[in-house]
């Protein structure tokens, strides 16, 4: 019963980000097209460079709530944690399931769908396994220099 009542909050949690989702999906792009009209962006290393030193965000949430949840992952080997960490991330972005269905549902064919999502998932993955190897790895290193190993 208790696996119940957790489906219903995650239903409820859910259906609250689908709500605002289809709210803003009606009028957000209009909007966003008529205030940028006129004006054109023009990529440019500057924009790469923030980009690239606020991508730091991903890596401490991914190293936070891995540290919140290492008891239980870790249990099953840096490889096997690694894999269900990332589907993990995956989830809570909705890139493992959701967006890939969601692609192919609006007539992207099957290969354009691996491709675009198969690089998703290769961030993801990625970050897992550079999160847990990482950590893993100063906790070790930290242990031997207290032991004195």
């Amino acid at each position: 019963m208790r696996i119940f009542y957790f489906l219903v909050v995650a239903a409820i949690a859910s259906s609250s980000s689908f709500i605002v989702h289809i709210i803003s999906a009606e009028w957000l792009p209009s909007w966003v097209a008529t205030q940028m009209q006129g004006m054109s962006i023009q990529p440019s290393w500057s924009v790469r460079y923030v980009a690239l030193i606020t991508s730091i965000e991903y890596g401490l949430g991914a190293t936070v709530l891995y540290m919140l949840a290492r008891e239980k992952l870790i249990i099953f080997g840096r490889m096997k944690a690694t894999i269900i960490f990332s589907v993990l991330l995956m989830a809570i972005h909705g890139a493992f399931v959701r967006q890939p269905l969601m692609d192919f549902l609006i007539g992207n064919p099957i290969h354009v769908v691996v491709v675009q999502n198969g690089f998703k998932w290769l961030v993801w993955l990625l970050m897992s396994l550079i999160v847990i190897v990482g950590y893993e790895s100063v906790n070790r290193f930290k242990y031997k220099a207290n032991v004195g190993v």
